[in-house]
């Protein structure tokens, strides 16, 4: 808490110090806001502004004004669209928390998730609930290893989160709700003060039942953010605190490929009080500052802790008893607080040196520390029969246990852009990274008698380089005349490395795990055409890992443990189709396809039987081969406009044996809305087909999996002045 105070009153004191005068030179990255044109503008992939068709990678722009017009209420729905990217809401962490899967790849803690430019979660798997995406303002997506200029956590992509900073000096009010008792209003107000300050204040409110039972979820969530333009740059600082709870549903079991029939879909066998709760606070600033047109500094500090309550309990119905039919469970109640810091100071250059340069150097420590306290527990429940199920408070613990985890990540970096003709851009760059962990568990069971005190502890310092090098070849001159205005080839070869996922488990099995290294290999295409009225994107993709962590079962145990998983292999090839024509204005049409081929290259594990399972060229569960999108959206002139999307998976493996497959499934939504001088109305439906598909598999239990939120209605209206 006093971190969080000691770094806003750092910043608020620098911004009433700074001299007031005229609007930056050139504004932070971090807070930049799209190009208006159709095809947008991202500055994830390099750090600096650029048309995508100019970055060699793979990227994609979701717009918070779309997000808003279409209704979409979760990370989830946000992403849902996005060619490749598998987001179905339903986790571990939540049922309104995607585990997010980009290139076939869907580990929790390999995608590097910012809001603002701070990583949300710090050193640790990242914390979703800290986006505030009712504010917004859009997501950028890269593909593909990120580590040469986001160091150990962007290890398989990123996904940039950027709020709304600069809506002019408006308010607005919005209120909603819809399927399940769901009810949300938000409002936000920005002002011009004195002396060149701005300030703007947001705030949120959510509740709800949730379409499981006793699943509801209430949020609370608020913003201040006040900035100031300089004579050569900007300074600005967001205070943000929220309260999210999501009451917990546990995973349906599955047999022989399909839903335990003994356990019906939208049941809840979680102890009664299964909640996740986060009570956070933090802290962002941001600098800019142009010594010269050709050189500026860029400095984003985050400070942020978060205190939470966890309590989950998972049933294993192969244990179930034969003779009365009650099936034993276990969970962990944890209290962890966690508490982590960002700082990253980066230069960015310009100069001419056999051509056109861009240059960007820096520094960046990343450091969290988490501790916890909590207990174990064990029952049984009868299948069928919620009258079974204990509460917590009735449930006497069965250990007691607690955690205590710090990482430090530093890393430099540098990464050039040269373009020696207009033709051609290569680029590319390296850091340098050191990553430091500290970990000790203790726990004691409690019997009767009680055992003795069992602790562990860990330590562990790596250091490696990540990099990467990329060209780009225009084979469409700038000023040609035609129906082309871009044909862009690019490759690509990237490496990273991270630390493995926090290990937190029982004192006994406690231990921090080999760190994971990725090598990838990319080639595309970027096409615009007819006055960018079409806009074409392909790309190919190859990435090896190495000392993956996964789940697997404890064959002392029958318990899942975090594993090293030999080498996985992810290749593919996606495309992107957009088409705005000029002639129907307001219409676009966006097809997506994605062929992904995910599999393991070398893994053996020990099954609860003590055999040996090789799973050397099997597919990885839950990724499909092929996947289909399309979204058709008509915005006309006057205000109205309406949309529907489509979204088609193939067939995906349930189980590392390729012995059980989940079906194909077709997902789709529509709506429309209506803006009528200040009042903006929208009414939209999600998966209308009421499809209930397997979205994410649990990493903390063996053959259990969430299912897709059935049918459901949201109506929102908004009011601004």
């Amino acid at each position: 808490m006093r971190l969080l105070f000691a770094a806003g009153l750092i910043i608020l004191a620098t911004l009433a110090i700074a001299p007031a005068s005229r609007a930056a030179a050139e504004r932070d990255t971090v807070v930049m806001h799209h190009d208006p044109r159709k095809y947008e503008v991202v500055v994830s992939a390099t750090r600096t502004m650029r048309d995508p068709v100019q970055v060699p990678n793979a990227t994609a722009v979701v717009q918070g004004d779309a997000l808003r017009r279409t209704g979409a209420r979760t990370l989830g729905e946000a992403l849902q669209d996005v060619v490749g990217v598998d987001a179905g809401d339903g986790s571990d962490n939540g049922p309104h928390t995607p585990n997010i899967g980009m290139w076939g790849l869907k580990e929790f803690d390999a995608l590097l998730v910012t809001v603002d430019g701070v990583p949300v979660g710090g050193p640790f798997n990242p914390e979703l609930n800290e986006i505030p995406l009712d504010d917004v303002d859009r997501i950028e997506i890269v593909k593909g290893p990120q580590g040469t200029l986001y160091g150990v956590s962007a290890f398989a992509g990123m996904l940039q989160v950027f709020t709304r900073q600069d809506d002019g000096d408006r308010a607005h009010v919005t209120v909603g709700g819809g399927s399940w008792s769901e009810r949300h209003a938000s409002a936000a107000v920005r002002r011009t003060l004195a002396h060149g300050f701005t300030l703007r204040a947001w705030g949120e409110l959510q509740r709800g039942d949730g379409f499981q039972d006793r699943t509801g979820h209430d949020l609370d969530r608020g913003r201040v953010s006040v900035a100031r333009g300089l004579s050569h740059g900007s300074l600005g600082v967001d205070l943000d605190m929220w309260r999210d709870t999501q009451r917990w549903g546990s995973p349906r079991p599955f047999a022989d490929g399909a839903l335990d029939p003994a356990f019906a879909a939208d049941a809840n066998e979680a102890v009664r009080g299964a909640r996740l709760d986060h009570h956070g606070l933090s802290a962002i600033g941001r600098m800019a500052w142009a010594f010269t047109d050709a050189m500026r500094f860029e400095n984003t500090l985050g400070v942020t802790r978060d205190r939470q309550n966890q309590v989950r309990s998972f049933i294993f119905p192969d244990q179930a008893d034969t003779i009365t039919g009650f099936v034993p469970a276990s969970g962990v109640a944890l209290r962890p607080v966690e508490t982590t810091a960002y700082e990253d100071a980066r230069v960015v250059s310009r100069f001419a040196l056999g051509g056109a340069h861009e240059l960007v150097t820096g520094g960046a420590v990343t450091w969290g520390r988490t501790r916890a306290e909590g207990e174990g527990f064990d029952f049984a429940e009868l299948p069928g029969d919620p009258s079974t199920i204990p509460s917590l408070g009735d449930i006497p613990p069965g250990d007691l246990r607690s955690f205590q985890d710090r990482r430090t990540f530093f890393g430099v970096y540098a990464h050039d852009e040269w373009t020696p003709v207009a033709a051609f851009t290569l680029s590319g760059g390296g850091r340098w990274d050191r990553a430091n962990e500290k970990l000790h568990a203790q726990a004691q069971e409690q019997g009767p008698p009680p055992g003795p005190l069992e602790t562990a502890d860990d330590a562990r310092t790596d250091r490696a380089w990540s990099g990467d090098i990329a060209a780009l070849a225009r084979l469409v001159p700038a000023d040609a005349h035609g129906p082309l205005q871009d044909v862009n080839l690019y490759a690509n070869w990237k490496s990273a490395f991270k630390p493995a996922a926090p290990n937190l488990s029982e004192a006994e099995g406690a231990e921090i795990l080999d760190p994971e290294h990725t090598h990838s290999v990319e080639v595309g295409l970027k096409s615009r055409a007819f006055d960018r009225q079409i806009g074409l994107d392909l790309s190919w993709f190859l990435m090896n890992f190495d000392n993956i962590v996964v789940s697997t079962l404890d064959p002392a145990t029958s318990e899942p443990m975090l594993v090293n998983a030999g080498r996985e292999r992810f290749k593919g090839w996606e495309a992107a189709l957009v088409f705005a024509p000029d002639a129907l204005a307001g219409l676009s049409l966006k097809l997506g396809y994605a062929r992904h081929d995910a599999r393991y290259v070398r893994f053996a594990a020990l099954n609860p039987d003590g055999v040996i399972e090789v799973s050397d060229g099997n597919r990885i569960e839950l990724v499909p081969r092929d996947e289909v999108q399309a979204h058709l959206q008509l915005a006309m002139p006057s205000g109205y406009g309406v949309f529907g999307a489509l979204r088609w998976a193939g067939s995906r493996p349930f189980d590392r044996d390729n012995v059980d497959f989940a079906p194909a499934y077709t997902e789709t939504d529509a709506g429309a809305w209506a803006t009528i001088r200040r009042v903006r109305v929208s009414v939209s439906g999600r998966n209308l087909g009421d499809d209930r598909h397997v979205v994410a598999e649990s990493e903390l239990t063996d053959m259990q999996f969430y299912l897709a939120a059935p049918r459901r209605i949201v109506a929102e209206a908004g009011y601004s002045f």
